[in-house]
Protein backbone atom coordinates (compact mmCIF):
# COMPACT_ATOMS: atom_id res chain seq x y z
CA UNK A 1 0.00 0.00 0.00
CA UNK A 2 1.18 3.82 -1.18
CA UNK A 3 0.11 6.28 0.95
CA UNK A 4 -0.32 9.80 -1.05
CA UNK A 5 -1.68 12.77 1.70
CA UNK A 6 -4.24 10.87 4.08
CA UNK A 7 -5.29 8.49 1.38
CA UNK A 8 -3.78 4.93 0.71
CA UNK A 9 -4.09 3.63 -2.06
CA UNK A 10 -3.34 -0.40 -3.14
CA UNK A 11 -1.20 -1.54 -5.86
CA UNK A 12 -3.36 -2.19 -8.85
CA UNK A 13 -3.06 -6.05 -9.44
CA UNK A 14 -1.45 -7.07 -12.78
CA UNK A 15 -3.81 -6.37 -15.91
CA UNK A 16 -5.89 -4.12 -13.86
CA UNK A 17 -6.87 -0.58 -15.43
CA UNK A 18 -5.32 1.95 -13.37
CA UNK A 19 -7.78 5.44 -13.25
CA UNK A 20 -5.01 8.41 -13.22
CA UNK A 21 -6.63 11.48 -11.59
CA UNK A 22 -4.85 14.82 -12.38
CA UNK A 23 -5.53 17.63 -9.90
CA UNK A 24 -4.26 21.21 -9.85
CA UNK A 25 -4.69 23.25 -6.29
CA UNK A 26 -6.83 26.22 -6.61
CA UNK A 27 -4.87 29.65 -5.35
CA UNK A 28 -5.71 32.10 -2.56
CA UNK A 29 -6.17 34.58 -5.62
CA UNK A 30 -9.52 33.59 -6.96
CA UNK A 31 -9.07 30.29 -7.53
CA UNK A 32 -6.45 30.51 -10.16
CA UNK A 33 -4.36 27.34 -11.08
CA UNK A 34 -0.60 27.07 -9.96
CA UNK A 35 1.42 25.82 -12.03
CA UNK A 36 2.36 22.84 -9.86
CA UNK A 37 0.92 19.78 -11.15
CA UNK A 38 0.50 16.89 -8.08
CA UNK A 39 -0.30 13.42 -9.61
CA UNK A 40 -1.67 10.78 -7.74
CA UNK A 41 -2.95 7.44 -8.66
CA UNK A 42 -6.35 5.74 -7.11
CA UNK A 43 -6.06 2.02 -7.51
CA UNK A 44 -10.31 0.55 -7.68
CA UNK A 45 -9.10 -3.21 -7.09
CA UNK A 46 -9.25 -2.03 -3.24
CA UNK A 47 -12.87 -1.29 -3.48
CA UNK A 48 -14.76 -4.60 -2.57
CA UNK A 49 -16.22 -5.11 -5.75
CA UNK A 50 -12.14 -5.49 -7.03
CA UNK A 51 -13.57 -3.95 -10.59
CA UNK A 52 -12.86 -0.74 -12.14
CA UNK A 53 -15.56 1.44 -11.70
CA UNK A 54 -17.56 2.68 -14.73
CA UNK A 55 -19.55 6.02 -15.21
CA UNK A 56 -16.90 8.07 -16.52
CA UNK A 57 -17.24 11.45 -16.48
CA UNK A 58 -14.78 14.65 -16.68
CA UNK A 59 -14.67 17.22 -13.62
CA UNK A 60 -14.13 20.57 -14.15
CA UNK A 61 -13.18 23.69 -11.41
CA UNK A 62 -14.34 26.37 -10.69
CA UNK A 63 -12.84 29.42 -12.89
CA UNK A 64 -10.94 26.57 -15.12
CA UNK A 65 -9.34 25.01 -12.37
CA UNK A 66 -9.55 21.38 -13.72
CA UNK A 67 -9.64 18.25 -12.27
CA UNK A 68 -10.06 15.41 -14.67
CA UNK A 69 -11.21 11.78 -14.02
CA UNK A 70 -11.57 8.63 -15.47
CA UNK A 71 -14.23 7.68 -12.99
CA UNK A 72 -16.50 9.67 -10.89
CA UNK A 73 -18.17 7.01 -8.26
CA UNK A 74 -18.89 8.52 -5.15
CA UNK A 75 -15.19 7.22 -3.41
CA UNK A 76 -13.52 9.02 -5.42
CA UNK A 77 -15.49 12.41 -5.14
CA UNK A 78 -14.83 12.04 -1.79
CA UNK A 79 -11.22 11.78 -2.27
CA UNK A 80 -10.75 14.26 -4.93
CA UNK A 81 -12.99 17.04 -2.29
CA UNK A 82 -10.56 15.83 0.49
CA UNK A 83 -7.34 16.96 -0.92
CA UNK A 84 -8.58 19.62 -2.32
CA UNK A 85 -10.09 20.89 0.66
CA UNK A 86 -6.89 21.18 1.79
CA UNK A 87 -5.23 23.38 -0.49
CA UNK A 88 -5.49 27.32 1.22
CA UNK A 89 -8.73 28.08 -0.43
CA UNK A 90 -11.18 26.32 1.69
CA UNK A 91 -14.42 27.60 0.37
CA UNK A 92 -13.96 26.54 -2.74
CA UNK A 93 -16.62 24.60 -4.35
CA UNK A 94 -16.45 22.21 -6.91
CA UNK A 95 -18.14 21.61 -10.24
CA UNK A 96 -18.84 18.13 -11.98
CA UNK A 97 -20.19 18.24 -15.26
CA UNK A 98 -20.42 16.11 -18.05
CA UNK A 99 -19.37 18.91 -20.83
CA UNK A 100 -16.70 21.39 -20.22
CA UNK A 101 -18.30 24.60 -18.89
CA UNK A 102 -18.39 27.59 -21.44
CA UNK A 103 -16.38 30.64 -21.30
CA UNK A 104 -19.32 32.22 -21.05
CA UNK A 105 -20.21 33.39 -17.30
CA UNK A 106 -23.92 32.01 -17.82
CA UNK A 107 -22.36 28.61 -17.92
CA UNK A 108 -24.39 25.41 -17.34
CA UNK A 109 -22.81 23.58 -14.52
CA UNK A 110 -23.21 20.62 -12.17
CA UNK A 111 -21.32 21.69 -8.21
CA UNK A 112 -20.18 19.98 -5.20
CA UNK A 113 -19.32 20.73 -2.08
CA UNK A 114 -17.72 16.97 -0.38
CA UNK A 115 -19.94 14.38 -1.46
CA UNK A 116 -22.80 16.18 -2.59
CA UNK A 117 -23.75 17.52 -6.19
CA UNK A 118 -26.19 19.72 -7.37
CA UNK A 119 -27.34 20.69 -10.92
CA UNK A 120 -27.60 24.57 -11.08
CA UNK A 121 -29.52 25.21 -14.04
CA UNK A 122 -27.01 27.91 -15.38
CA UNK A 123 -24.55 29.45 -12.67
CA UNK A 124 -22.54 27.92 -10.30
CA UNK A 125 -23.52 26.72 -7.04
CA UNK A 126 -22.63 24.76 -4.08
CA UNK A 127 -24.28 23.43 -1.10
CA UNK A 128 -25.10 25.00 2.27
CA UNK A 129 -23.85 23.35 5.51
CA UNK A 130 -28.04 22.32 5.36
CA UNK A 131 -27.95 20.60 2.20
CA UNK A 132 -29.72 23.53 0.56
CA UNK A 133 -28.22 24.64 -2.72
CA UNK A 134 -27.08 28.66 -3.00
CA UNK A 135 -24.39 30.39 -5.62
CA UNK A 136 -21.44 29.81 -5.29
CA UNK A 137 -19.55 33.82 -4.12
CA UNK A 138 -17.59 34.99 -7.06
CA UNK A 139 -15.40 38.19 -6.03
CA UNK A 140 -15.29 39.46 -9.53
CA UNK A 141 -18.94 39.36 -9.69
CA UNK A 142 -21.27 37.79 -12.71
CA UNK A 143 -22.40 39.93 -15.20
CA UNK A 144 -22.46 43.44 -15.59
CA UNK A 145 -24.37 46.35 -17.90
CA UNK A 146 -24.46 50.58 -18.46
CA UNK A 147 -26.89 52.34 -16.80
CA UNK A 148 -26.41 56.01 -17.57
CA UNK A 149 -23.00 55.91 -18.27
CA UNK A 150 -22.01 53.39 -15.31
CA UNK A 151 -21.19 50.17 -14.67
CA UNK A 152 -23.68 48.27 -13.05
CA UNK A 153 -24.02 44.36 -11.78
CA UNK A 154 -26.48 41.31 -12.15
CA UNK A 155 -27.16 38.11 -11.69
CA UNK A 156 -29.15 35.93 -14.24
CA UNK A 157 -30.32 32.10 -14.29
CA UNK A 158 -32.34 30.10 -16.63
CA UNK A 159 -32.50 32.44 -19.68
CA UNK A 160 -33.68 29.83 -21.73
CA UNK A 161 -36.70 28.62 -19.69
CA UNK A 162 -40.41 29.15 -20.83
CA UNK A 163 -41.08 30.54 -17.56
CA UNK A 164 -42.32 33.94 -16.24
CA UNK A 165 -39.49 36.79 -16.18
CA UNK A 166 -38.78 37.42 -12.49
CA UNK A 167 -36.44 40.62 -11.15
CA UNK A 168 -35.41 40.56 -7.79
CA UNK A 169 -34.08 43.74 -5.67
CA UNK A 170 -31.95 43.69 -3.27
CA UNK A 171 -32.00 45.66 0.19
CA UNK A 172 -30.10 48.37 2.39
CA UNK A 173 -26.30 47.33 2.13
CA UNK A 174 -26.85 44.50 0.42
CA UNK A 175 -26.69 43.24 -3.54
CA UNK A 176 -27.77 40.63 -6.10
CA UNK A 177 -25.50 37.81 -4.42
CA UNK A 178 -28.14 38.12 -1.75
CA UNK A 179 -30.70 36.70 -3.46
CA UNK A 180 -28.01 33.52 -3.28
CA UNK A 181 -30.69 30.80 -2.38
CA UNK A 182 -33.44 32.02 -4.80
CA UNK A 183 -31.85 32.78 -7.70
CA UNK A 184 -31.07 29.31 -8.63
CA UNK A 185 -34.16 27.54 -6.84
CA UNK A 186 -36.34 30.02 -8.65
CA UNK A 187 -34.23 28.95 -12.35
CA UNK A 188 -34.89 25.35 -11.83
CA UNK A 189 -38.58 26.14 -11.34
CA UNK A 190 -38.87 27.01 -14.67
CA UNK A 191 -38.52 30.86 -14.40
CA UNK A 192 -36.32 33.47 -16.24
CA UNK A 193 -34.92 35.01 -12.97
CA UNK A 194 -32.81 38.66 -13.07
CA UNK A 195 -31.48 40.07 -10.06
CA UNK A 196 -29.82 43.29 -10.13
CA UNK A 197 -27.52 45.54 -8.09
CA UNK A 198 -28.65 49.04 -7.26
CA UNK A 199 -26.40 52.10 -8.19
CA UNK A 200 -24.14 52.14 -5.61
CA UNK A 201 -24.44 48.99 -3.75
CA UNK A 202 -22.56 45.65 -4.55
CA UNK A 203 -20.79 44.86 -7.69
CA UNK A 204 -22.44 48.15 -9.31
CA UNK A 205 -20.19 51.29 -9.47
CA UNK A 206 -19.86 53.35 -6.63
CA UNK A 207 -20.94 57.05 -7.21
CA UNK A 208 -21.59 60.54 -5.76
CA UNK A 209 -25.02 60.82 -7.32
CA UNK A 210 -28.37 62.13 -6.03
CA UNK A 211 -30.02 59.33 -4.82
CA UNK A 212 -33.38 58.47 -4.00
CA UNK A 213 -36.14 55.96 -4.10
CA UNK A 214 -36.93 57.23 -7.20
CA UNK A 215 -33.44 56.76 -8.81
CA UNK A 216 -33.43 53.07 -7.92
CA UNK A 217 -37.05 52.61 -9.16
CA UNK A 218 -35.98 54.20 -12.20
CA UNK A 219 -32.72 51.66 -13.00
CA UNK A 220 -35.31 48.88 -12.10
CA UNK A 221 -37.69 49.78 -14.65
CA UNK A 222 -34.83 50.01 -17.27
CA UNK A 223 -33.36 47.13 -16.28
CA UNK A 224 -36.40 44.84 -16.28
CA UNK A 225 -37.36 46.13 -19.68
CA UNK A 226 -33.68 46.38 -21.65
CA UNK A 227 -32.10 43.58 -20.05
CA UNK A 228 -34.57 41.29 -18.78
CA UNK A 229 -37.06 42.03 -21.64
CA UNK A 230 -40.11 42.88 -19.62
CA UNK A 231 -42.46 44.54 -22.14
CA UNK A 232 -46.17 44.57 -22.21
CA UNK A 233 -46.42 41.05 -23.83
CA UNK A 234 -43.77 39.14 -21.44
CA UNK A 235 -44.35 41.20 -18.23
CA UNK A 236 -41.74 40.39 -15.00
CA UNK A 237 -42.64 39.66 -11.67
CA UNK A 238 -40.73 41.74 -9.75
CA UNK A 239 -39.76 40.72 -5.89
CA UNK A 240 -37.97 43.49 -3.70
CA UNK A 241 -36.39 43.26 -0.01
CA UNK A 242 -36.51 46.37 2.62
CA UNK A 243 -35.67 49.29 0.93
CA UNK A 244 -35.76 47.36 -2.56
CA UNK A 245 -39.24 46.55 -2.12
CA UNK A 246 -39.64 50.02 -2.59
CA UNK A 247 -37.60 51.02 -5.21
CA UNK A 248 -39.67 47.64 -6.81
CA UNK A 249 -43.09 49.11 -5.84
CA UNK A 250 -42.10 52.55 -7.72
CA UNK A 251 -41.31 50.64 -10.57
CA UNK A 252 -44.20 48.39 -10.55
CA UNK A 253 -46.97 51.45 -10.24
CA UNK A 254 -45.32 53.56 -12.55
CA UNK A 255 -44.36 51.15 -15.33
CA UNK A 256 -47.18 48.85 -15.16
CA UNK A 257 -47.93 47.28 -18.65
CA UNK A 258 -44.49 45.41 -17.88
CA UNK A 259 -45.23 44.04 -14.40
CA UNK A 260 -46.67 40.98 -13.70
CA UNK A 261 -47.06 40.90 -10.33
CA UNK A 262 -45.50 42.47 -6.99
CA UNK A 263 -43.74 40.55 -4.25
CA UNK A 264 -42.78 43.21 -0.91
CA UNK A 265 -40.34 41.24 0.98
CA UNK A 266 -40.19 43.22 4.42
CA UNK A 267 -40.93 46.24 2.98
CA UNK A 268 -39.38 49.51 4.25
CA UNK A 269 -41.25 52.88 3.47
CA UNK A 270 -44.22 54.50 5.96
CA UNK A 271 -48.11 53.46 4.74
CA UNK A 272 -49.68 55.20 7.61
CA UNK A 273 -52.37 58.04 6.20
CA UNK A 274 -50.62 61.00 5.03
CA UNK A 275 -47.63 60.05 5.73
CA UNK A 276 -44.09 62.33 4.17
CA UNK A 277 -42.30 60.52 1.80
CA UNK A 278 -39.04 58.99 3.18
CA UNK A 279 -38.35 56.59 5.90
CA UNK A 280 -40.65 55.81 8.75
CA UNK A 281 -37.80 56.01 10.94
CA UNK A 282 -34.84 57.92 10.31
CA UNK A 283 -31.34 55.66 10.88
CA UNK A 284 -28.27 57.56 12.98
CA UNK A 285 -26.67 58.46 9.47
CA UNK A 286 -29.93 59.81 8.12
CA UNK A 287 -29.65 61.85 10.99
CA UNK A 288 -26.57 63.02 11.40
CA UNK A 289 -25.56 64.01 7.53
CA UNK A 290 -27.83 66.44 6.08
CA UNK A 291 -27.76 67.36 2.79
CA UNK A 292 -26.00 70.93 1.57
CA UNK A 293 -27.80 73.11 -0.78
CA UNK A 294 -26.19 74.21 -3.68
CA UNK A 295 -28.78 76.63 -5.05
CA UNK A 296 -30.30 76.01 -8.57
CA UNK A 297 -26.96 75.81 -10.48
CA UNK A 298 -26.28 72.64 -8.85
CA UNK A 299 -22.64 73.51 -8.91
CA UNK A 300 -20.66 73.84 -5.46
CA UNK A 301 -18.99 76.09 -4.26
CA UNK A 302 -15.76 75.85 -1.84
CA UNK A 303 -18.07 77.41 0.89
CA UNK A 304 -20.64 73.97 -0.07
CA UNK A 305 -17.70 71.61 0.43
CA UNK A 306 -16.68 73.03 3.63
CA UNK A 307 -19.84 72.54 4.73
CA UNK A 308 -20.01 68.99 4.21
CA UNK A 309 -17.21 68.62 5.86
CA UNK A 310 -18.59 67.78 9.09
CA UNK A 311 -21.31 65.29 7.45
CA UNK A 312 -18.51 63.36 5.43
CA UNK A 313 -16.48 62.71 8.69
CA UNK A 314 -19.89 61.37 10.05
CA UNK A 315 -20.41 59.08 7.27
CA UNK A 316 -17.07 57.58 7.15
CA UNK A 317 -17.26 57.27 11.10
CA UNK A 318 -20.84 55.16 10.66
CA UNK A 319 -19.37 53.18 6.86
CA UNK A 320 -16.13 51.79 9.45
CA UNK A 321 -17.96 51.57 12.15
CA UNK A 322 -20.42 49.41 10.47
CA UNK A 323 -18.27 47.55 8.52
CA UNK A 324 -16.11 45.94 11.68
CA UNK A 325 -19.93 44.77 13.13
CA UNK A 326 -21.21 43.60 9.82
CA UNK A 327 -22.01 40.20 11.43
CA UNK A 328 -23.01 41.28 14.76
CA UNK A 329 -25.50 43.70 12.95
CA UNK A 330 -26.97 40.57 10.55
CA UNK A 331 -27.39 38.73 13.43
CA UNK A 332 -29.60 40.97 15.04
CA UNK A 333 -31.73 40.97 12.31
CA UNK A 334 -31.71 37.29 11.17
CA UNK A 335 -33.25 34.42 12.63
CA UNK A 336 -31.25 32.19 12.10
CA UNK A 337 -27.45 32.40 13.03
CA UNK A 338 -26.57 29.90 11.00
CA UNK A 339 -27.44 31.46 7.62
CA UNK A 340 -25.05 34.28 8.68
CA UNK A 341 -21.83 32.71 7.00
CA UNK A 342 -18.07 34.10 5.89
CA UNK A 343 -19.48 33.91 2.16
CA UNK A 344 -22.80 36.59 3.17
CA UNK A 345 -20.12 38.48 5.58
CA UNK A 346 -17.63 38.93 2.86
CA UNK A 347 -20.04 39.63 -0.13
CA UNK A 348 -21.18 42.81 1.88
CA UNK A 349 -17.48 43.43 2.96
CA UNK A 350 -16.18 43.80 -0.24
CA UNK A 351 -18.23 46.95 -1.38
CA UNK A 352 -16.67 48.49 1.67
CA UNK A 353 -13.36 48.14 0.09
CA UNK A 354 -13.98 50.42 -2.51
CA UNK A 355 -12.20 53.57 -2.41
CA UNK A 356 -15.27 55.41 -3.54
CA UNK A 357 -17.59 54.16 -0.79
CA UNK A 358 -17.05 56.62 1.52
CA UNK A 359 -18.36 59.00 -1.04
CA UNK A 360 -21.51 56.54 -1.94
CA UNK A 361 -22.37 56.24 1.33
CA UNK A 362 -22.67 59.88 2.27
CA UNK A 363 -24.45 60.42 -0.68
CA UNK A 364 -26.95 56.83 0.17
CA UNK A 365 -27.14 58.11 3.95
CA UNK A 366 -29.59 61.35 2.51
CA UNK A 367 -31.36 59.43 -0.21
CA UNK A 368 -34.63 59.07 2.27
CA UNK A 369 -34.39 62.99 2.64
CA UNK A 370 -34.38 63.12 -1.34
CA UNK A 371 -37.31 60.87 -1.99
CA UNK A 372 -40.39 62.85 -3.19
CA UNK A 373 -42.87 59.41 -3.83
CA UNK A 374 -44.85 58.93 -0.76
CA UNK A 375 -44.58 54.94 -0.22
CA UNK A 376 -49.12 54.67 0.26
CA UNK A 377 -49.44 56.84 -2.76
CA UNK A 378 -47.55 54.46 -4.62
CA UNK A 379 -49.23 51.46 -3.27
CA UNK A 380 -52.33 53.20 -3.80
CA UNK A 381 -51.91 53.30 -7.72
CA UNK A 382 -50.38 49.90 -8.19
CA UNK A 383 -53.54 47.82 -9.34
CA UNK A 384 -51.64 44.16 -10.14
CA UNK A 385 -51.51 41.35 -7.93
CA UNK A 386 -49.67 41.11 -4.74
CA UNK A 387 -47.45 39.33 -2.25
CA UNK A 388 -46.22 40.35 1.21
CA UNK A 389 -44.11 38.02 1.68
CA UNK A 390 -42.54 38.53 5.49
CA UNK A 391 -40.29 37.55 7.82
CA UNK A 392 -42.28 37.46 11.37
CA UNK A 393 -39.12 37.76 13.52
CA UNK A 394 -37.73 41.10 11.59
CA UNK A 395 -37.44 43.54 14.35
CA UNK A 396 -36.91 46.19 12.34
CA UNK A 397 -40.13 45.97 9.71
CA UNK A 398 -43.00 44.32 11.99
CA UNK A 399 -45.67 42.20 10.92
CA UNK A 400 -47.79 45.23 12.06
CA UNK A 401 -46.63 46.83 9.01
CA UNK A 402 -47.54 43.91 6.72
CA UNK A 403 -51.18 44.51 8.77
CA UNK A 404 -51.10 48.29 7.62
CA UNK A 405 -50.39 47.17 3.95
CA UNK A 406 -53.21 44.72 4.00
CA UNK A 407 -55.86 47.79 5.31
CA UNK A 408 -54.89 49.03 1.96
CA UNK A 409 -54.81 46.23 0.37
CA UNK A 410 -56.93 43.43 1.40
CA UNK A 411 -56.83 41.48 -1.76
CA UNK A 412 -53.15 40.54 -1.47
CA UNK A 413 -51.76 37.25 -0.64
CA UNK A 414 -50.08 37.87 2.83
CA UNK A 415 -47.54 35.00 3.51
CA UNK A 416 -45.76 34.56 7.13
CA UNK A 417 -42.17 33.26 7.33
CA UNK A 418 -40.02 32.19 10.60
CA UNK A 419 -37.69 34.40 9.96
CA UNK A 420 -35.96 37.68 10.18
CA UNK A 421 -35.79 40.55 8.12
CA UNK A 422 -34.17 39.03 4.65
CA UNK A 423 -36.70 35.47 4.75
CA UNK A 424 -35.18 34.56 1.31
CA UNK A 425 -31.77 34.31 2.97
CA UNK A 426 -32.60 33.63 6.42
CA UNK A 427 -35.50 30.79 5.81
CA UNK A 428 -34.73 30.18 2.02
CA UNK A 429 -36.38 26.81 1.51
CA UNK A 430 -39.98 27.95 2.70
CA UNK A 431 -39.55 31.17 0.93
CA UNK A 432 -38.65 30.34 -2.11
CA UNK A 433 -41.48 27.73 -2.30
CA UNK A 434 -43.88 30.15 -1.19
CA UNK A 435 -42.56 32.87 -3.81
CA UNK A 436 -42.87 30.17 -6.98
CA UNK A 437 -45.98 28.67 -5.98
CA UNK A 438 -47.57 32.15 -5.51
CA UNK A 439 -46.14 33.52 -8.91
CA UNK A 440 -47.40 30.01 -10.68
CA UNK A 441 -50.85 30.43 -9.59
CA UNK A 442 -50.62 34.17 -10.76
CA UNK A 443 -49.43 33.22 -13.70
CA UNK A 444 -51.95 30.44 -14.51
CA UNK A 445 -54.73 32.87 -13.97
CA UNK A 446 -53.71 35.17 -16.49
CA UNK A 447 -53.26 32.17 -18.75
CA UNK A 448 -56.37 30.99 -17.88
CA UNK A 449 -58.29 35.12 -18.85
Amino acid sequence: MESVGDVSLAQPSEGKRVPVIKTRRLSKCKCAVKDRITRWYLVMNALKSSQVLRNQRPIYGRHDSTVSAVCCKPLVRKCIASQMLKSPHRKTSFRFSATPRASSRRSLACVTRGQQTVDSGSIACEVDSNGIERLSLREDGWSYYKWRGHDCHYISAGEDNDGPLVVLVHGFGAHAYHWRYTIPALAKDGFRVYALCMLGYGWSTKVEERYSMELWGEQVIDFSRDIAGASEDDQAFIAGNSIGALAALYAASTAATQCRGLCLVNSAGNFEPGAAPGPEKQTLAQRMVKEVDSGESGEKTLLDKLQELPGRAVALGILLFTKLRIKVILNQVYEFEDQVDDALVRSIDMAAEDPAAIGTFYQISQAGSRTTSAARDLLTAYEGPLMLLWGEKDPWMTPSKASRILEIKPEAVYTPVLAGHCPHDDAPQQTNMELSKWMSSVSSEVTAS
